[in-house]
């Protein structure tokens, strides 16, 4: 006979009213437990096999006190070759580590979610857990034990570095080999103790690196080959308006031997680097005089600056392994890796001349100037920059600087005059007009009147392949050009006293022209000429002065293509450079 419905409903309400009691009493009881270990070790702990659940930390700390084991006395001896040290263990004072593992132990069913945690402390009914101190030294003593050994094993050695002397010179690069150098690592040392202990080892060997070594022969002969691929080289790394140059003495210096580089110094080097390249965005200034254009402030826009140290760092070893290749590129360039940040105002807010963005940029170097003649680069580029060019005007670099003597701030350095290169105020002045050059051909203006110089000049050749250069004296050996866009162009220089390297930017409107340097080729390569000696009664007799410098002969020529926005063809110049062979000359005392 089936049941009622009236039944079946009361039999599910018995059913559920069952389920809720019998819940209800399993959670008190697993809140009374929880209540009960709150302060106290879950079941079924174990330290050094002693049983501490139910106990609380205090009484778990006692118990393991009064149960301490501490192993016999004994002597610990640490070697390193054939030198050792040893200290007993009562003067270590051996100590059992109690409360790292007390801790441990406690922190059970105490972490993580409550869930985790009921789970945890359910698992401790039928789960045992087990801990073990450790045994250790003091650390005090153990460090003096350490530091004993070590002011007898540690010996300071030297890397084995190469050096050129002088740059672009084989015979002047030098290998030192190296001596043999070791280092005792304590804290590693230490840390080989403490194990040992715990094994019962009382004799341990200590952890001990080798910090140089010295070249072999062999070794030398190879480094001195590499080292040599190196010379006549150098390395660009730049980016639109910033760069840095490392010449073959610098890079030669960076080598680590047998192999790779110097990470202590290239860390270094990327620091410096860092610390250079960085600036904060600069916002633009520019005030002048409605009528004569004169400007009296300018303050150039500029992105503020990080550099990418990882990215410079690959950057500049990828260029150093294509020079180990055999790569026969005389200028190796790579990406300077800057990070930017905008200025919040732009040039253009400055002006209603159109002196709105850069649109020449030229930059050079002088790395090894006299001191006299990085003054003169400094004038003379403070006397150019500023100068506003209306649209239709020819600019003259003579006319721009003026006077070129003592009494305008320029100071006697060398200068090609009469054939020969000699004392004169001003020399260093070419630095400048080479820069604004190479600007003028980056803006695609139209150039005027150009002439090299009568035989090279190295400085122009530190960032640059031969002939993209200008010469500037009295009178017509000038530098000109013609403003051939429809606003007007700022001038305006930096020259870096410091790293000494330069740049002259042109600020207008850019109209879409696009210049390219094509076809550059250099002939007719001619050694220097043998060196003259003058008889001089100046000097002291038998004395030798040197008063100009030896430099190869060569041909160069390139041509500067410019194009308007829409690809045609604006004008197409063709520079060319006839460098006479120099002999390096001598005064002569008689």
């Amino acid at each position: 006979m089936p049941l009622s419905p009236s039944f079946s409903h009361s039999k599910s309400r018995f059913t559920l009213h069952v389920g809720a009691i019998l819940a209800l009493v399993a959670g008190l009881a697993v809140v009374s437990l929880f209540i009960r270990y709150h302060q106290r070790m879950l079941p079924n702990i174990y330290i050094d096999e002693l049983p501490v659940g139910g106990r609380t930390a205090l009484e778990t700390r006692e118990l393991l006190i009064a149960a301490t084991q501490l192993p016999a006395e004994h002597t610990l001896t640490l070697s390193a070759d054939a030198i050792s040290i040893s200290s007993s263990s009562a003067e270590l004072g051996v100590q059992r580590l109690i409360d790292t593992e007390l801790e441990q132990a406690f922190a059970v069913g105490r972490q993580g979610s409550l869930v985790e945690r009921i789970g945890i402390f359910l698992q401790a009914f039928f789960k045992q857990q087990h801990f073990s101190t450790k045994l250790a030294y003091q650390p005090q003593q153990l460090t003096d034990l350490t530091s004993a050994l070590a002011s007898e094993v540690d010996i300071l050695g030297t890397e084995p570095s190469a050096r050129l002397r002088y740059s672009g010179t084989p015979q002047s690069l030098t290998i030192e080999p190296g001596s043999f150098g070791r280092k005792l690592n304590q804290a590693a040392t230490r840390e080989t103790i403490q194990r040992s202990l715990n094994q019962g080892i009382y004799e341990v060997t200590a952890v001990v690196a080798s910090t140089a070594g010295e070249l072999d022969k062999e070794q030398v002969a190879a480094a001195k080959e590499r080292a040599s691929t190196y010379i006549g080289k150098k390395i660009t790394i730049q980016n639109e308006d910033q760069s840095v140059i490392l010449h073959d003495q610098e890079l030669i210096a960076l080598l680590a031997f047998p192999e790779g580089v110097n990470q202590h110094l290239l860390t270094e080097l990327l620091a410096n680097w860092e610390s250079s390249l960085y600036r904060n965005p600069q916002e633009p200034v520019l005030e002048y005089d409605k009528h004569s254009l004169a400007v009296t402030t300018f303050v150039a826009p500029q992105d503020g600056t990080k550099l990418s140290v990882g990215e410079a760092r690959a950057n500049l070893l990828a260029k150093m392994t294509a020079i180990e290749s055999g790569d026969e590129e005389v200028a190796h360039k790579a990406h300077l890796p800057l990070q930017r940040t905008s200025p919040t105002k732009s040039l253009a807010d400055t002006n209603t001349l159109g002196i709105k963005e850069r649109i020449g940029l030229g930059t050079s170097a002088y790395a090894h100037s006299i001191p006299n003649r990085i003054w003169n680069v400094a004038q003379a580029t403070k006397k150019l920059s500023l100068h506003i060019i209306p649209p239709g005007q020819e600019f003259s670099f003579n006319r721009a600087l003026g006077d070129i003597s003592a009494r305008t701030g320029f100071r006697s350095a060398y200068v090609i005059k009469n054939g020969q290169t000699q004392l004169g105020d001003g020399g260093g002045v070419c630095q400048v007009s080479t820069t604004l050059f190479r600007a003028v051909l980056n803006a695609g203006l139209d150039i005027t009147r150009r002439l090299p110089h009568s035989y090279r000049v190295s400085y122009y050749e530190l960032d640059n392949k031969p002939g993209i250069d200008a010469t500037v004296y009295s009178g017509d050996t000038d530098f000109r050009f013609i403003n051939d866009t429809n606003h007007h162009i700022l001038v305006y220089g930096e020259a870096n006293s410091d790293n000494l390297t330069m740049k002259i930017e042109l600020y207008g409107t850019s109209d879409g022209r696009t210049s390219e340097i094509v076809e550059h080729v250099t002939w007719n390569p001619r050694p220097p000429l043998p060196a003259q000696y003058i008889p001089t009664t100046a000097i002291a007799k038998g004395k030798l002065q040197q008063v100009d410098w030896s430099a190869p002969g060569i041909s160069a020529k390139f041509t500067n293509i410019v194009k308007d926005k829409d690809g045609n063809e604006l004008h197409k110049d063709t520079f060319t450079s006839v460098y006479r062979p120099w002999a390096a000359k001598f005064l002569q005392g008689v």
